[in-house]
């Protein structure tokens, strides 16, 4: 890459065309060193364009157990990523149902810390354009997993990661042939899950989101939710300007997997299965539901309808989408040099801006409007948590505060911790992700 090329070219280039605005007086031996010096030049020159990421990370490849590696991150980081990627798979493999991917052999993972590298390496190596930071490519060239680190918050990177394995996983399971509306709900149930397959709530935002969806009488029934083609759901998807329909398909997808509710996670897993085994994925699903007329598909629909309106948000999560969210407000601020002096400031920032986060749809992240009558709270009012009045000697109702800066730390963004929260110090921490002074903060969510 020409912009990576030591200054001592550039010198070597000034230096050729001194001579050669001379050239008229300069004797015959000078044009043999000149060309000499031209051959070097082009020479170096082409080594070290030939050195790209592809060829640097020939040279550290390695293999997991699930996945042949290829990287250039930090050797302590690529320990840890393989080691992750492995607990995803393996947890992802279990959770689904052991579908036996198609494809047998490892599968290839590709870690970048430069987005633009993994931009240009897959466009060279595998006629790719990168959709985002994580996810799964299937090219006649190659497929598998890409992931960047550049400037990523943590747990973007970490949810970003498990949903790229998860596409992976049901592409090489059951091709192209699983409802499209279902693959999206089922990418953001894997994302909001840890390596060890627990968690999996939703916000109270996602929630807002999908009972809003159902009450105006804009959800998809369920007969046309799961019979759309993979070119009805691309142009619906186009036209969801606020993310209502991707959240209908999580919800459905959590409605199909209820954990009180074993049944139905096991009529899912064997709707997986059938379609991985090559039975097409509408026949499949009517099958093991027991949809076989009009009225079946509707008293389905009510079902899932009664299901969305009366879900119940995890606390947990929606601790986590906010402080995501103030994050992701403070990254902004900072960009624009305006960071606020205190709590109250930002949150007179964000709704001047009318600030929503994430901008785009990501799995695992419902998205937060500074609107929202709750998103500078970290929970609901206590007493629709617990059913009572908080109690007496609570001066305040749970609640978002900066943490005063450290020594040293003035720089960077301030702190947002969660105060008086049950069983939860969460609060935002920062750090970069590459040691260039400009490089932007980013952030993560420590306990």
């Amino acid at each position: 890459m020409t912009h990576n090329v030591p200054s001592f070219f550039d010198k070597i280039r000034h230096f050729a065309l001194s001579w050669a605005m001379r050239a008229a007086v300069v004797p015959q031996k000078y044009f043999m060193i000149l060309g000499a010096l031209a051959v070097i030049s082009t020479s170096l020159l082409a080594q070290v364009a030939r050195e790209s990421w592809w060829d640097r990370t020939s040279k550290t490849m390695f293999v997991a157990t699930s996945h042949r590696i290829r990287s250039d991150l930090p050797a302590k980081t690529n320990v840890s990523t393989a080691e992750g990627i492995d607990r995803l798979w393996f947890t992802i493999d279990a959770g689904l149902g052991q579908l036996r991917p198609r494809s047998r052999g490892l599968q290839q993972a590709l870690l970048f810390a430069s987005q633009e590298e993994l931009s240009e390496i897959m466009r060279s190596q595998f006629a790719v354009d990168a959709p985002s930071e994580a996810f799964a490519f299937f090219s006649p060239l190659g497929q598998g997993i890409a992931v960047c680190t550049e400037d990523i918050p943590a747990p973007f990177a970490a949810r970003g990661l498990t949903a790229a394995i998860g596409a992976e996983y049901l592409r090489l399971s059951c091709g192209d042939d699983l409802a499209p509306a279902l693959q999206l709900g089922i990418l953001d149930f894997l994302a909001r899950r840890d390596s060890k397959g627990e968690g999996g709530g939703i916000g109270e935002a996602g929630i807002a989101i999908v009972r809003k969806h159902v009450t105006d009488a804009k959800a998809i029934s369920m007969l046309d939710f799961i019979s759309m083609t993979a070119q009805e759901w691309k142009q619906a998807v186009a036209q969801d300007s606020n993310g209502a329909l991707r959240e209908q398909s999580a919800s459905v997808v959590r409605f199909l997997t209820q954990a009180n509710t074993a049944a139905n996670a096991s009529f899912f897993q064997q709707y997986l299965r059938l379609v991985a085994e090559g039975t097409p994925s509408f026949a499949a699903f009517s099958a093991v539901y027991g949809l076989r007329s009009e009225r079946g598909w509707e008293d389905f629909d009510k079902q899932w309808k009664a299901f969305a309106l009366k879900e119940k948000s995890s606390a947990i999560e929606t601790l986590r989408e906010r402080l995501g969210f103030l994050a992701e407000g403070l990254r902004q601020l900072d960009k624009e040099g305006a960071l606020p002096v205190d709590f109250a400031a930002l949150e007179v920032a964000l709704k001047d801006r009318n600030f929503v986060s994430p901008t785009q749809w990501r799995p695992g992240f419902s998205q937060i409007q500074a609107s929202e009558p709750n998103a500078f709270t970290p929970t609901l009012p206590y007493e629709k948590i617990v059913g009572s009045k908080s109690p007496p000697n609570r001066s305040k109702p749970p609640h978002f505060e900066f943490d005063a800066p450290k020594k040293g730390e003035e720089k960077q963004p301030p702190s947002v911790l969660a105060i008086d929260v049950s069983n939860d110090r969460s609060k935002v921490v920062w750090f970069k992700t590459r040691p260039e002074p400009e490089a932007p903060w980013v952030w993560d969510i420590s306990r």
